[in-house]
């Protein structure tokens, strides 16, 4: 894939040493961003990351560790970032964390404005803190939602859903604020991913399971469904959300069960 409109943009991608946020780090490198990749508790090297990179023939990213549950902190980022280029020119906000709920005992208030911490305001944090450093805000601003933010409820999730839900409100709220000021605003909802989140969530044999049965999808997907609304072709589109799942999230639960119908993977190819 080459776009030109990305060819030497800053891109940040917060929580980006691993899983998705890697892979949406390899995508804008690809064609030609400079990457921006944030980590707080990441076990990946930056040498290792650095090599993976290399071993595609791209560029190291710049790894900045930092906590985005941390207004200061995130502007502290901001003034690093802004040590090495006038300013960013896309945001991706994939930082997650919240409780797993196992029972109605779990329920506390504390770690639900935990979640909220980490999962939904950070994305407000970033976009004030690239304007005050920087004096503009990017022109692209994502971030990494999920289905169970919609009408889909996963065991655990009871935390996780309902701030994932208020970060997509609050991208439809971002996109009308910042619309004159020339920024897209929008969120994605990527399939099932093999991540150490996710596993750390649903659990290994759910995972495993969904393996199995072919429901893991490429993270490469997802990141590109990023590149794609940064890249200026998609400009008209703003405070969306975009299921990036291969359409796994209309398939009848009957398919499921049964494992009849269900829907087969891309061709490498198109014919």
């Amino acid at each position: 894939m080459d776009i030109n409109t990305l060819r030497d943009k800053s891109v940040l991608v917060t929580g980006g040493t691993r899983g998705l946020g890697k892979a949406i780090g390899l995508e804008f490198a690809r064609v030609g961003a400079k990457v921006f990749l944030t980590h707080k508790w990441s076990s990946v090297s930056e040498n290792d990351l650095a090599t993976e990179f290399l071993a595609q023939d791209l560029p190291p990213p710049y790894v900045i560790e930092s906590d985005v549950s941390d207004a200061e902190a995130t502007k502290a980022l901001m003034t690093a970032i802004k040590a090495k280029v006038e300013a960013v020119d896309v945001v991706i906000s994939n930082v997650s964390f919240a409780k797993t709920i196992n029972d109605i005992g779990d329920y506390k208030r504390n770690s639900f404005e935990l979640s909220l911490q980490y999962s939904t305001w950070p994305f407000v944090d970033l976009l004030q803190a690239a304007h005050v450093v920087m004096g503009r805000f990017p022109r692209y601003a994502i971030a990494v939602s999920s289905h169970a933010s919609h009408d889909i409820c996963y065991n655990g999730y009871d935390f996780s859903g309902p701030s994932k839900a208020a970060l997509e409100s609050l991208c439809r709220y971002l996109a009308l604020r910042l619309k004159s000021s020339g920024v897209r605003v929008n969120a994605i909802r990527p399939g099932f991913i093999d991540t150490a989140s996710f596993r750390a969530t649903a659990g290994d044999r759910a995972v495993d399971l969904l393996q199995q049965h072919g429901l893991l999808l490429d993270p490469q997907g997802a990141a590109r469904t990023c590149v794609a609304l940064c890249s200026g072709w998609m400009d008209a589109v703003t405070g969306q959300v975009i299921v990036a799942d291969e359409g796994w999230s209309f398939v009848s639960p009957i398919a499921y069960l049964t494992g009849e119908g269900l829907p087969g993977k891309f061709p490498e190819t198109i014919p």
